[in-house]
């Protein structure tokens, strides 16, 4: 009976190997290396969501901790790509009037105009890949890849054992 139970675990996890070759993959993969438009993908990303935060909230701009909670990046981070947006004239930083403290973030027409670039790119590639494998299996891949962010965040929620 308990050679049974090892062999039952062992069949159960014969695609560990499979599985991580598979998630090696997407990071060997370029899509996420790669500049577009003479930004980095991050710098893509933090467009993006001003532009999706402004849709979703109906606010004209956004504090660097809420950017930061959004792109779940530290501050600092957000803070260097940030002053790189704005040296090429992507986003303005303005001081609140009532705390000189906080500084909200918005688009410029030309930010504005590159964010909507990349809604429009990165919606036609995700429906192209729905064509690909057909709206069921998108269904499941979908869910499926939920799941596994979920499985991730409990294990980062865990202490680390040493």
């Amino acid at each position: 009976m308990i050679l049974w139970g090892v062999l039952m675990n062992e069949e159960k996890y014969q695609n560990v190997d499979g599985l991580m070759e598979a998630f090696q993959q997407f990071a060997r993969m370029n899509w996420r290396k790669t500049t577009i438009w003479g930004l980095k993908p991050s710098e893509v990303r933090m467009l993006v969501s001003l532009k999706l935060g402004k849709e979703r909230e109906g606010k004209k701009g956004q504090t660097v901790s809420e950017i930061s909670k959004f792109l779940k990046v530290t501050s600092p981070t957000v803070t260097q790509m940030l002053n790189s947006l704005i040296a090429q004239g992507y986003v303005v930083r303005t001081s609140d009037a009532q705390d000189r403290r906080v500084s909200e973030i918005t688009l410029t027409e030309k930010g504005e105009h590159l964010a909507e670039m990349a809604v429009t790119k990165s919606r036609n590639t995700f429906k192209g890949m729905i064509d690909y494998m057909g709206k069921e299996q998108t269904d499941t891949l979908m869910e499926l890849l939920n799941g596994v962010y979920v499985y991730f965040e409990e294990l980062n929620d865990q202490p680390n054992e040493s």
